[in-house]
């Protein structure tokens, strides 16, 4: 009989993030965003080697931080994807 491999990663939580290929997936649309963008502009060697530096460097920006950096930073910074649990800000009193 065969003997099965189970040599694969599986994820250890349910909570655990989405990955894609070796990386999270917020960490690979760093690197998705400059290859596409490299393709656009006819340059895509060039804009995947930036895209590799941005992800590596995101990468380490997110490591020891809340997992949801990047739409902490999505909300701060670009005013993107307004949370759900959060009042707004002009509210200043909170009840319950």
């Amino acid at each position: 009989m065969d003997e099965k491999r189970f040599d694969h990663l599986v994820p250890q939580r349910l909570d655990d993030s989405g990955k894609f290929l070796f990386w999270d997936t917020d960490v690979a649309m760093a690197f998705v965003v400059f290859v596409m963008l490299g393709i656009l502009v006819s340059q895509p060697i060039t804009c995947a080697a930036i895209g590799a530096f941005a992800a590596y460097a995101y990468n380490r920006l997110k490591s020891g931080r809340h997992p949801g950096l990047a739409a902490h930073l999505a909300y701060w910074h670009l005013g993107l994807m307004r949370p759900r649990e959060l009042p707004p800000s002009h509210l200043r009193e909170l009840h319950g």
